[in-house]
């Protein structure tokens, strides 16, 4: 038997993924635990990570140190990457208190128990790490909902006053979206937040750099080392915003090619500032006029620059992907959220008001209204309607 559980469809129960080689053992934890508890147990570690990545219920992972195969050191530190949420435990031998220090150190263990654990200990133990999981979630929902939330509101603004800086920004946003979305990575939105505002510091170009960098025009020497400055500048800006240390550490990273980043940041932070360097890269590439396919193929023999299996990913994903969406004509009566800007929208007299590639948002909408008050927009405007995906049979 690789699994037990005491699951059914209406169990309340906090749920938890235990992990030992041991049958008897998951046996145990379930008797012991039953009551306050939904165990669910396998004996291998590949096992037990598969059913955490497809089911994000689990509060709680207790793995056992030494098993064949995979060790609890690995099956947390792959735990804490699959789901950065769910508290993690390590169960351990008194013998394995050296290898256990590893666990400690790479998973971000909340709790470390000797065996054999009194059921007392396991309980309060289990207890804590529920609240610690409740207090973790509430927390990300209000970074998530409010924090991207205000984000948008703030670039929706900036993007009128700076349009060709922000549509840039905006661009990049949607193919960190993208990405997230194909290679289906945990804790995305925190990678989107980075996109939307890694561009912040070109506010301080030159408009001519900043013209090129919308277009994907070719950069003289000088131009590209002040747009290599452009993580710093940002990483100053948002500072002293409280709960951004996660999105700015990204925002930093995106400037470490893949070849060093993991000899000197921690796993899923090297994986999301990969993710921006490469949408960063491929959006001006593809601003310049190579198709998706192309720029990504470009992009693989800058080797050493980017994470090839991510790399691999994408190329074959863009090698199948379906027909574009067409570029529709609108009025401005007609402009919906969730339309992306497909061509510069501009007033009468040739100002650039929101560059392409934004994402209309109803904030946008009015922002256009109120400045057509003062000066009227040229329409009709051209948009691209994104349909729903349909699902693609592999």
């Amino acid at each position: 038997m690789t699994e037990t559980s005491d699951l059914d469809s209406t169990d309340s129960r906090p749920r938890i993924l235990c992990v030992d080689d041991e049958p008897a053992v998951l046996d145990g934890l379930r008797r012991q635990l039953h009551k306050d508890f939904c165990v669910v147990g396998y004996v291998s570690g590949h096992e037990a990570l598969g059913a955490l990545n497809d089911d994000e219920s689990f509060k709680v992972i207790i793995s056992d140190m030494r098993m064949p195969m995979m060790d609890g050191a690995t099956v947390l530190t792959k735990a804490r990457a699959l789901r950065p949420d769910t508290v993690r435990i390590l169960l351990s031998g008194q013998s394995e208190l050296e290898d256990a220090a590893s666990a400690i150190n790479e998973g971000n263990i909340f709790r470390f128990l000797i065996k054999p654990c009194p059921r007392p200990a396991l309980e309060k133990a289990l207890a804590d790490a529920i609240e610690h999981n409740r207090l973790q979630t509430a927390e990300r929902v209000l970074l998530e909902q409010t924090l991207k939330g205000s984000i948008d509101a703030l670039l929706d603004t900036l993007a009128l006053a700076n349009p060709t800086a922000f549509a840039r920004a905006n661009r990049i946003r949607r193919l960190v979206a993208e990405i997230v979305a194909v290679c289906q990575v945990s804790d995305g939105w925190r990678i989107e937040i980075a996109a939307a505002l890694c561009q912040i510091g070109s506010v301080v170009l030159p408009q001519p750099t900043l013209e090129k960098l919308h277009s994907g025009l070719p950069l003289t020497p000088e131009e590209q080392a002040q747009i290599a400055d452009l993580p710093g500048i940002a990483e100053r800006l948002l500072g002293r915003i409280p709960r951004l240390d996660g999105v700015i550490d990204i925002i930093r990273g995106q400037s470490v090619p893949f070849a060093q980043v993991h000899h000197e940041r921690p796993a899923e932070a090297s994986n999301a500032a990969g993710i921006l360097r490469l949408a960063v890269d491929l959006d001006y590439l593809q601003a310049g006029g190579f198709s998706r396919l192309d720029a990504l193929m470009l992009l693989a023999t800058r080797r050493g620059n980017y994470n090839p299996d991510l790399l691999s990913t994408l190329t074959s994903e863009a090698s199948h992907e379906r027909k574009a969406s067409p570029v529709v004509a609108v009025e401005l009566h007609q402009l919906r959220p969730g339309m992306v800007v497909a061509a510069d929208i501009t007033d009468v007299s040739g100002r650039l008001l929101v560059g392409k590639g934004h994402e209309v948002s109803d904030r946008l909408i009015e922002l256009i209204r109120n400045r057509r008050a003062t000066c009227p927009v040229v329409e009709p405007m051209h948009v691209i309607v994104i349909e729903p995906a349909e699902t693609v049979d592999s």
